[in-house]
């Protein structure tokens, strides 16, 4: 098995882990979204902050290699992590991949003070010594660095079904989304509709290497479930808008996950 060389991602592998851990932990404890109980749906609100930058995540675990992280990584790391501001927003299990080539078991999602602060984490030296423990354990791993002039809150719902996206747009996006979005707007209603919750703008200067994701667009979008999402995609009224859309792409990664709820 190909062992990936993820000094630089160190910040994000440090709380990603916590992901596995987090389903068995008490609530009060996760340094994850709000979670309540909304009638007989369960909730959790992510508040994407303005002047932060909102990292993004994709990887998978080898299995098997859980109960040594949670035993022997988690325990040292994670306060060394919130000690340079470090902070886990949720995480998510991925349910269908529905176009793109990029197949991970996770999504985490995070926020940094700044990316020096994250940078300092990759500077410790206690830090450091954990590192081949998570190095064993990881055989997939993409992030991206995202930012939001103004304060955005989702509310991530049990019985839903998100959608991650990245897109990265051709030369003719700027005519043409507009008139996909347009055309597509009233067949999207038979199905949910699709509610797109959150987008977010890419950080211009952020770190650079082969696992680093630079799309032009990140957005999450909610739907009811990915049968939903099937039954649109095969609608002859859909199907008339689907040129646009591809028209504008270069290349789009997009899966399905549900938020990961504490038990």
């Amino acid at each position: 098995m190909t062992r990936l060389n993820l000094k630089i991602a160190l910040p994000t592998l440090v709380i990603f882990f916590a992901s596995f851990t987090a389903a068995a932990t008490a609530k009060e404890a996760l340094p994850m979204g709000v979670a309540s109980h909304h009638a007989q749906t369960r909730t959790a609100d992510i508040t994407f902050k303005s002047g932060k930058i909102i990292e993004v995540a994709f990887a998978s675990v080898e299995g098997g290699k859980e109960a040594q992280l949670s035993r022997n990584y988690f325990p040292k790391i994670m306060p060394l992590a919130a000690k340079y501001g470090g902070k886990m927003l949720g995480s998510f299990k991925v349910t269908a991949i529905v176009r793109g080539d990029i197949q991970p078991q996770m999504i985490a999602i995070f926020e940094w003070p700044s990316l020096e602060a994250r940078d300092r984490l990759l500077d410790d030296r206690q830090a450091q010594k954990l590192f081949p423990i998570r190095d064993d354990a990881m055989t997939f791993f993409k992030q991206a660095f995202y930012t939001t002039d103004k304060d955005i809150t989702v509310t991530f719902r049990q019985d839903k079904t998100y959608e991650f996206f990245n897109a990265w747009l051709s030369d003719e996006a700027d005519e043409l989304l507009p008139r996909y979005f347009a055309q597509s707007a009233e067949v999207k209603n038979k199905y949910g509709p699709p509610k797109f919750v959150a987008s977010l703008t890419p950080f211009a200067g952020g770190p650079t290497a082969d696992y680093i994701l630079n799309p032009h667009m990140f957005g999450i979008v909610e739907w009811n479930n990915t049968q939903t999402y099937y039954g649109l995609a095969a609608d002859p009224d859909f199907k008339k808008s689907v040129p646009l859309l591809n028209r504008s792409l270069t290349r789009m990664d997009m899966m399905h996950a549900t938020f990961n709820f504490p038990k």
